[in-house]
């Protein structure tokens, strides 16, 4: 018998669900479910409404990670994790997380409906702040246990901003949010049988080549440089164009001629230059200092290097100019993630079985699975965004893509258990 899920039941949560937290278009537009806010809170209350009525076993860990739960026949057997998150960010849209949280309770569900024999607890999780208004990937990182004492205190720190959402939330988790408590929320790697996040691509790719399912190989690196240029303050009024010392002008040739070059020459890369601050930023002084902010994301690491080269060689021609200089500070970044390549196959197989065409591709974002890699076998299924629109009120996938998506999780699901 081939499963699939309750096609109704799923849109129509997701409907419900994307009304929690929603903004008047007067305001802005899409959804404000910013973590521990009371929408955020709402969300949370509905996902355990649903888990409850299907009867399964609703749990939440030390880091307010929030599971719905299929028990298998062998209490000490290992879990297989499916989820996402059901934060937002502001004036985000309807699907971003919250369709991995729902489907995968759709696909726990169908498991428990139909009884199914699995060698693994199958769980639906939901993790806290994904989008990181209080802490980067703040649930998905105590899971795999890779929270220092600095990322706790500062996550603590943020959330002390919001006095009323953080008392409010500290009786939900075990532990009341405490350091000591937070750290409970780890899994160890033997307890972990895997972990599979659907989620919309959130680029225009699968759009584009008119597939339903892509099949993630790898979740790109990331790396930024905080660039300040030097120059010269000099009236602009007064100072001929080539006797300027124009420390704007280099940053504008940077952003320009390394866009151009990783565009042309490493074309699964992007590189984007998202900040720029000019001193003393007034109309008639020729500027003295621009710091500009860049970032470059690839799924090969030595795109990654020849890429920071490239970089560099750009900041030191534009710079070559009389009383010019330059300093980089390298920000905090991560290497590429490749994901599991068995659950991948398990991926394919699941569509050609549901009869979905798909491709391989990487993804550009970063996902709660990125900090599941590292301790369980991960693996991801992208479902298309409408114009790539994402972190966005026009945020948009159809609605037979979404079924699709989750009865490839589930199918996916059922292969793991066939071969296990």
């Amino acid at each position: 018998m081939h499963l699939a899920i309750h096609r109704a039941r799923l849109l129509d949560n997701l409907s419900a669900l994307g009304q929690i937290g929603r903004v008047a278009p007067e305001a802005g537009g899409g959804l404000d479910r910013r973590p521990f806010s009371p929408a955020e809170r709402q969300a949370r209350a509905f996902f355990i409404d649903q888990a409850t009525v299907a009867g399964l076993t609703v749990l939440t860990d030390g880091a307010a990670n929030l599971s719905a739960r299929y028990a298998c026949a062998d209490p000490g057997a290992p879990t297989l994790l499916l989820g996402s998150h059901l934060d937002t960010v502001p004036h985000g849209g309807p699907y971003d997380g919250a369709l991995g949280v729902m489907a995968a309770l759709e696909v726990v569900r169908v498991a428990k409906e139909q009884a199914l024999a699995l060698p693994w607890h199958l769980e639906a999780i939901a993790f806290t702040d994904e989008e990181g208004r209080l802490g980067d990937f703040f649930g998905s990182r105590a899971v795999a246990g890779a929270h220092t004492p600095e990322s706790i205190a500062q996550f603590l720190a943020a959330a002390g901003a919001y006095p009323d959402d953080l008392a409010a939330m500290r009786p939900l988790a075990p532990g009341g949010l405490t350091p000591d408590g937070i750290r409970t929320a780890r899994r160890a790697p033997e307890t972990l049988a895997g972990f599979l996040e659907l989620h919309i691509e959130q680029g225009p790719r699968l759009e584009h080549a008119g597939l339903p399912i892509g099949v993630v190989t790898a979740i790109a690196g990331r790396r930024a440089q905080r660039i300040v240029i030097r120059g010269r303050s000099d009236h602009a009024g007064t100072t001929p164009m080539d006797l300027r010392a124009d420390a704007l002008l280099a940053a504008a040739r940077i952003a320009m001629t390394a866009r151009d070059r990783v565009a042309r020459d490493f074309p699964e890369a992007v590189l984007t230059c998202g900040n720029m601050r000019v001193q003393p930023g007034v109309y008639n002084v020729v500027p003295n200092e621009a710091e500009l902010w860049v970032e470059f994301r690839s799924g090969s690491p030595a795109d990654l290097a020849a890429i920071s080269a490239l970089l560099r060689e750009e900041i030191e021609a534009a710079t070559a100019a009389p009383d010019l200089a330059f300093e980089v500070d390298e920000a905090a970044g991560h290497e590429p993630v490749a994901l599991d390549a068995t659950l991948q196959a398990a991926i394919r197989r699941a569509a050609d079985a549901c009869g979905y065409d798909w491709m391989d591709l990487p993804s550009g974002a970063l996902h709660d699975a990125l900090l599941l890699a590292q301790v369980t076998p991960t693996a991801m299924i992208f479902v298309p965004s409408v114009a790539g629109r994402s972190h966005s009120p026009l945020e948009m996938t159809h609605p037979g893509d979404l079924v699709a998506g989750a009865n490839v999780l589930l199918g996916t699901v059922v292969a793991l258990a066939k071969s296990a």
